[in-house]
């Protein structure tokens, strides 16, 4: 693995440590043993002849752009090979555009408020319902948001309570509010979570029970890039602890790039065509 030390390395040099090392602070010696056994000095480029990813994503005889990142919390490919471009600023709305770039639905939303894809590529926010697939036909829809309606109880019911009553009136009220849809009470959510967490469709009526307001079960996953060679340590970054900088080499059809390993480049096909993806440098057709 790639900054990590492999454990028969290091057995191979404690053997080797004299025994005065083992006076020394258990902090020293461990690393004493770090550096014995990894190799944290950086290195050469293996591949200078190689470029790096953002100057040949500059060839446009080899790569178009399709969508840049910026002001974006997420961009997801869905299914049916469109585009989800969800800001990063509740000031601006969220797109949704097929891969020439025509722009298909264009809203503000609410942050407070769920957003939802469903598995057949509904649209769910701001308590309606947007129909697919051209999002024209829409109307009100229940949300429940568990979570909220307790609160507001619990602000009704105000101070003017004991709190061991007012606990066990919010125990009831909870009760009352799931039990339409099948639901109890989940004990131990932190360590339950997967079990605790809804965000589903049920009894024609959004339910969520979980602290985040945004789910896609519409989604189709990129996959990552195919690396060539092994990552190589080119630096430390400063800071409150020094961190390494890799730069990872890679393989798209045939052309071949570096860039640091943080960039993380996928691969997804819409539409029959191959396209290059990462946060860092936006969506590009693979020419």
């Amino acid at each position: 693995m790639i900054g990590s030390c492999q454990g028969s390395l290091i057995d191979h040099k404690m053997r080797k440590v004299p025994i005065v090392l083992l006076l020394l602070p258990l902090s020293l010696l461990f690393s004493i043993v770090f550096l014995a056994g990894c190799n944290p000095f950086p290195k050469k480029d293996t591949h200078p002849e190689v470029p790096l990813l953002a100057d040949l994503l500059k060839d446009s005889a080899k790569f178009k752009q399709i969508a840049g990142t910026d002001h974006l919390s997420e961009l997801a490919f869905l299914k049916d090979d469109r585009i989800l471009l969800k800001p990063g600023n509740s000031d601006l709305p969220f797109k949704i555009i097929d891969i020439s770039g025509k722009l298909l639905i264009e809203q503000y939303f609410d942050w407070k408020l769920p957003f939802y894809l469903d598995q057949l590529g509904n649209l769910y926010f701001n308590q309606e319902k947007y129909e697919y697939p051209d999002y024209k036909k829409h109307g009100p829809f229940k949300t429940v948001v568990f979570k909220d309606s307790i609160d507001k109880r619990s602000e009704v019911l105000g101070s003017r309570f004991a709190d061991s009553v007012k606990f066990k009136m919010l125990d009831d009220y909870e009760v009352k509010l799931l039990q339409p849809y099948g639901l109890k009470p989940c004990e131990y959510q932190i360590v339950n979570r997967e079990r605790c967490d809804v965000f589903e469709i049920r009894n024609n009526v959004l339910l969520v029970r979980q602290e985040e307001r945004y789910k896609n079960d519409f989604v189709k996953l990129p996959v990552e890039a195919r690396r060539f060679d092994e990552d190589v340590l080119i630096r430390w970054k400063n800071g409150r602890m020094a961190s390494p900088v890799y730069l990872a080499y890679y393989q798209v059809g045939q052309y071949k790039f570096k860039c640091d390993d943080m960039t993380l480049p996928k691969v997804i096909q819409l539409k029959g065509q191959n396209y290059l993806f990462s946060y860092a440098t936006g969506i590009y057709l693979i020419k």
